[in-house]
């Protein structure tokens, strides 16, 4: 198989949306919204939270290719406007956000109500029903709870103003934003949460495996448990990826990447402790390698390991240093 062809393969692997319960949740919540918006009028709000990685980007994405933009006779029409919230996020920033995303030449220009009332004149010129808010948790990440409410208030206003439904789209801190904002939080009360575990019916490492052999149907290539068996396999997933969606995905991707590269028929337990070193930790061999047949069936979140508190990334920067 060529260069061109891997990556190909790669690429529609990587495209593949992850279907879980909770981004199926979400995604028909956000089509219900649209519907009602339409047929009624009435706008109802929701708050999408995960961790880094759990797929609410690729909520953005599917949203974006569901409800395109497109030119009309008159104008350029926006179902959906999808404006990824800048770090630190002021006021001033959020409203230059939405500006560029509807067009506006002189995105960074006004002043802040300024700024506000083109978004609301182009929001209505360009047919906007829904607006959703990735990353939104950068409205939190900058100053304190006056400054917070402040912008919190701000947000209301434009969705008072525009009165379309709203999606905001964030890590869990995010919530706490809406604590010291009361009309705020009224308006979000509704809350998916993307996450493993919620089910009452199925063990996590179950999940875990089901969303393995999910996404492995998206695969040019088989999917085999080896010698540990599927119940099995579906535990060391779930210390593979501490029962994080986007890391059981990572998995598979770079498993495929070296089945491809090697010319290998099928993507098993050795493989995949090979895509954990890769891919997810350095140093997790032998024993701290969940596919390996000594792992020692624990948590990996001790000091320097991949699942230690707010240590994931520093993990992949001494890896790559090490590669360096």
């Amino acid at each position: 198989m060529n260069f061109n062809e891997i990556c190909d393969k790669l690429k529609r692997f990587d495209e593949e949306y992850i279907p879980f319960p909770p981004f199926v949740d979400a995604v028909d919540a956000i089509k219900v919204n649209l519907l009602l918006f339409r047929e009624t009028g009435i706008a109802q709000h929701l708050l999408v939270l995960g961790e880094s990685g759990a797929g609410k980007s690729s909520i953005c994405k599917w949203v974006e290719h569901q409800y395109p933009k497109f030119t009309a006779t008159d104008r350029d029409v926006m179902p959906v406007l999808i404006v990824s919230v800048p770090s630190a996020a002021t006021i001033s920033s959020m409203a230059s956000a939405l500006l560029e995303k509807l067009g506006d030449p002189a995105a960074t220009t006004g002043t802040v109500s300024a700024k506000t009332s083109r978004v609301i004149t182009l929001c209505r010129a360009c047919r906007v029903e829904m607006i959703l808010f990735d990353e939104a948790q950068h409205i939190h990440d900058r100053g304190r709870a006056t400054t917070h409410y402040m912008v919190g208030d701000w947000i209301k206003s434009l969705i008072d103003q525009t009165g379309v439904p709203t999606v905001f789209l964030g890590i869990p801190r995010l919530e706490q934003i809406l604590q010291v904002n009361e009309q705020l939080r009224r308006r979000f009360s509704r809350r998916i949460r993307l996450a493993l575990g919620q089910s009452d019916k199925s063990s996590m490492h179950a999940e875990c495996l089901q969303l393995f052999r999910s996404l492995g149907s998206c695969l040019p290539l088989p999917l085999m448990c080896g010698q540990f068996g599927w119940d099995e396999l579906g535990m060391r997933l779930h210390y593979a990826s501490d029962g994080r969606v986007a890391y059981i995905k990572k998995l598979l991707a770079t498993a495929l990447k070296i089945a491809l590269v090697t010319e290998m028929k099928e993507i098993g337990p050795q493989l995949l402790e090979q895509a954990f070193t890769e891919e997810l930790w350095w140093e997790g061999v032998g024993k701290l390698n969940p596919f390996n047949p000594t792992f020692e069936f624990r948590r990996l979140d001790r000091g320097n390991e991949p699942f230690e508190s707010g240590n994931f990334s520093s993990a992949r920067k001494r890896r790559k240093e090490a590669v360096c």
